[in-house]
């Protein structure tokens, strides 16, 4: 019976890590991309001014991964890229580098958008795991219950006593 339980359990935590993206990149026109949206462009390095200044960017096709944060009018592009991240107490800012695109040195542009799907099968994924361990909780107590007996004599008290008669 424990071995059987393991094994759901397994089941169970394999299926949540499986389905655990719950966001991906989907192709899109970069010309279309709204402003405020994450977005992931593969550039061209030698026409791209501002990525030496971007550290560890050592790739022949750099790929900037950021939030867009306006168009110019010469139809570059202006993306935020997170470089670090700064912690005093608990209040966390992320750090970021504003990297100026030319529209021609972007070879493929892809928009961050919600995998509804996936983050389904993570939810559902989670309710099934707790469900699980109720069910696991409740068989674990009820093999350790008794059967009640009755109450010793030792244990019976008349609270209230009247005599009749």
């Amino acid at each position: 019976m424990k071995c059987r339980a393991l094994s759901r359990a397994a089941w169970a935590t394999n299926l949540v890590l499986v389905l655990a993206g719950c966001i991906k990149y989907v192709p899109t026109d970069f010309a279309t991309v709204p402003v405020g949206e994450d977005v992931r462009l593969v550039v061209n390095r030698e026409m791209v001014v501002d990525l030496s200044e971007l550290p560890a960017q050592d790739n022949p096709l750099p790929i900037l991964q950021g939030t867009l944060i306006r168009r110019e009018d010469d139809a570059s592009l202006v993306v935020r890229i997170p470089v670090g991240i700064r912690e005093e107490g608990f209040h966390t800012v992320t750090l970021g580098q504003s990297i100026r695109v030319p529209a021609d040195a972007i070879i493929s542009a892809e928009l961050k958008v919600l995998d509804g799907p996936k983050t389904a099968g993570v939810l559902a994924g989670t309710v099934a795991g707790a469900v699980l361990l109720l069910f696991l909780g409740m068989e674990a107590i009820n093999e350790q219950a008794s059967i009640p007996q009755p109450d010793p004599v030792d244990f019976r008290m008349n609270l209230i006593s009247i005599p009749i008669g």
